[in-house]
């Protein structure tokens, strides 16, 4: 399953105004993101996302969920799309947004590193 840790994060409430929507071109498609939500404990968020892909649309949600000072950006199991480039472009945008909100986070464990941005 694709996953990305950000380390130094303290609460999922904190990195949810670093989410901004976005709507990104792709050869042979789009790339979108548009909701946040957020559980009642504040500790996991849900991003609900689109990938269109060579005539092919995916819906799926990326969740973030809080460990201790950690978050962790993977997909929702129930939505489990396709792990198609954008799905993982997706997850590395929103691991992006997130790290650039925040001097301190840094990018921890992994298997998207060919997808992360600096």
């Amino acid at each position: 399953m694709p996953h990305v840790v950000l380390e130094n994060i303290n609460s999922v409430t904190e990195v949810l105004d670093s989410i901004v929507a976005f709507t990104t071109k792709i050869e042979g498609g789009f790339l979108k993101v548009t909701d946040t939500y957020i559980n009642s404990g504040q500790n996991k968020a849900l991003v609900e996302s689109l990938a269109i892909e060579n005539n092919k649309n995916q819906s799926f949600f990326v969740e973030l969920s809080q460990k201790k000072t950690s978050l962790t950006v993977r997909l929702l199991p129930l939505t489990d799309p396709a792990k198609t480039p954008g799905v993982k472009m997706i997850m590395a945008m929103l691991a992006k947004q997130i790290k650039d909100s925040n001097p301190q986070v840094c990018y921890g464990k992994t298997n998207l590193q060919d997808f992360l941005l600096e």
